[in-house]
Order: C-alpha cells, then structure tokens, then sequence
C-alpha cells in the first residue's frame, strides 16, 4: 500500500512485512475486544448477584442465612453500592475495548483494500485506545498516591493518639 499524501515527512510506506505484522495485530486485536466485551458482560452478570447476594435479597433464599443477614437499610445500600462500582468498572472497562475492537476492523479492511481513509481510522481509533489507556493510568497511579498518604495520615494520627 503506497502512501499518496504528498506532505509526509519521510516517505513511509507499507511493505509487505509491516502489512503482515498489522494484519496479525489486528487478528489480536479483535480477538482481545472480543474477550474483553464479553468479560464486560460477566461484570455486570456479577454487579447484580453480589448486589444482591450483599442486600440479602438471595440470601434469605437459604434457609438458615436468613436470621442471620441484614437486610435493613444499610445491607440494601451496601449491595447498591458494590453492584454500583462492579458496573462502574464494566463501563471503564468497555471504551478501551470498543477502541480495540474499531482499530481491529478498520486496519483489517484497510489492508484488504488499500484503503487509506480506513488505515487513518484505524489508526485514530489507536490513538483513542492509547489516550484512554494513558488517561485511566494516570488517575489510578494518583488515586494510589492519594491512598497512600490518607493511609499515611490515618495512621500518624493513630499513633499520636495513643
């Protein structure tokens, strides 16, 4: 697949090796998103069942669970919430395989055809995996640093304390 935009730098063009290398990533690729889609689907299965099993809601079920589970308020709430962050992370998780899975098609379809609008999507939805990836990776990495010094703080605090 030879390059017709003028203005490129350096002239690069696709050969026949970095073509095969880009049809087994995409191959990868889509077969990463695939898993990934589906890992997003056991996810949300698990958000209702632990909530559930949290709430007491199925639990009670049992016979011999049942007096000895809370299922007030606060058991309600804790399901809630854990059936709510399982589902957070099931969100979180599908964009970067939605991301994968574009990148796979459309660099799968733009080396069948040469086509370079579709090898620039592709590549754009790259880009998009990338950002998300880096994005998402820079708020855990922070996120960790701010758990470390609340832990860090907590524990001065208990100390000075006794």
């Amino acid at each position: 697949m030879e390059s017709t935009n003028e203005s490129s730098l350096f002239g690069l063009s696709l050969d026949h090796e970095s073509i095969d290398h880009l049809t087994e990533t995409a191959r990868w690729g889509k077969f990463l998103a695939i898993v990934g889609f589906v890992s997003c689907g056991f996810i949300i299965i698990m958000a209702f069942v632990v909530g559930a099993l949290l709430s007491g809601s199925l639990l009670s079920t049992f016979p011999g669970y049942s007096n000895r589970i809370d299922t007030g308020v606060f058991g309600l709430l804790g399901g809630a919430m854990i059936g709510g962050l399982y589902s957070l992370f099931a969100v979180i998780y599908f964009f970067p395989c939605l991301f994968l899975y574009k990148f796979s098609v459309r660099m799968k379809a733009a080396l069948s055809t040469d086509d370079q609008v579709k090898l620039n999507q592709s590549l754009k939805a790259q880009k998009f995996l990338f950002r998300y990836v880096g994005i998402a990776t820079i708020i855990g990495v922070a996120l960790g640093i701010l758990e470390l010094l609340a832990v860090g703080v907590f524990a001065l605090v208990a100390v000075r304390s006794r």
